[in-house]
């Protein structure tokens, strides 16, 4: 029995250059059944607040435009997924709600033509209703789990203890996690693990992706981690990609030069 939470993506094994550019206008393709229902919700429900006949022509346009373009939205989503380093239950349930949210669409499209509007106006407060949930769930996928409410929590950061200023484990602590934390774990968290890499802690910067390690400790030249973020800005292997975080200042990377040098040493 398929797992409601591990639904198969449709991206194929060796896929199409051209099905990996489909799913990733999954992004752009989202913002436009999330704009339109809303309208067609206002135009539906405001009529009928005011007395007045329902635009049903401008209504069964923009709720089959919601409908169609909620459906890409989903077969893009699910191409993306097959790309792999997403957190799998967050990724399972973003599956399931922008799903529903695409089928509940159509559904209100098929009876936005009706001339009883009860059925019509009901799906179409289910499918607002599923609308929330799956974005807010593509977003924790995106930014990361508890994006939305990040701002309101206040975490107290800690004090080093006495005379830690020069083991090896707070040099790692107190100037390349920082680094990390700014230029690399956007994409490379426990939420999102890009590339299967998890660069928020001493573990997951040991374990390395699924290429394997990326870092050689006392070899800074030949560590991945380090060698990546040197690259031109236009080549494709540079890390952070352009456009999704600060790139390591040069200062930085000397920083991470010495540290891979002195042996990489967390403990």
């Amino acid at each position: 029995m398929l797992d409601p939470l591990t639904i198969p993506p449709l991206l194929a094994t060796d896929p199409s250059p051209w099905l990996q550019v489909f799913g990733r206008t999954h992004p752009l393709l989202l913002h436009t059944p999330i704009g339109l229902l809303p309208g067609v919700a206002m135009l539906e429900f405001g009529a009928a607040l005011l007395r007045r006949p329902s635009p049903r022509g401008a209504v069964l346009a923009l709720a089959w435009c919601s409908a169609l373009s909620a459906a890409a939205a989903a077969a893009a989503g699910l191409v993306l997924a097959g790309e792999g380093g997403y957190a799998d239950e967050l990724l399972g349930w973003h599956k399931i709600t922008g799903l529903s949210f695409a089928g509940t669409c159509l559904l209100a499209a098929l009876l936005a033509a009706r001339s009883g509007r009860g059925p019509f106006r009901l799906a179409l407060v289910v499918a607002l209703l599923a609308m929330v949930p799956a974005g807010h769930l593509g977003a924790g996928i995106t930014h990361g789990e508890g994006f939305l409410l990040a701002p309101l929590q206040t975490k107290a950061k800690p004090v080093p203890p006495a005379g830690a200023g020069t083991t090896p484990a707070s040099v790692f602590a107190r100037e390349v996690l920082p680094i990390l934390e700014r230029s690399c774990t956007k994409c490379h968290n426990p939420e999102k693990h890009k590339g299967d890499l998890d660069l928020t802690t001493a573990a997951g910067v040991q374990k390395g992706g699924e290429n394997g390690a990326v870092l050689v400790a006392g070899d800074a030249p030949g560590s991945k981690l380090l060698r990546v973020c040197r690259l031109p800005e236009d080549d494709d292997e540079v890390m952070p990609p352009k456009g999704k975080s600060p790139r390591p200042s040069a200062q930085e990377l000397e920083v991470l030069e010495r540290w891979i040098a002195a042996g990489a040493k967390f403990d």
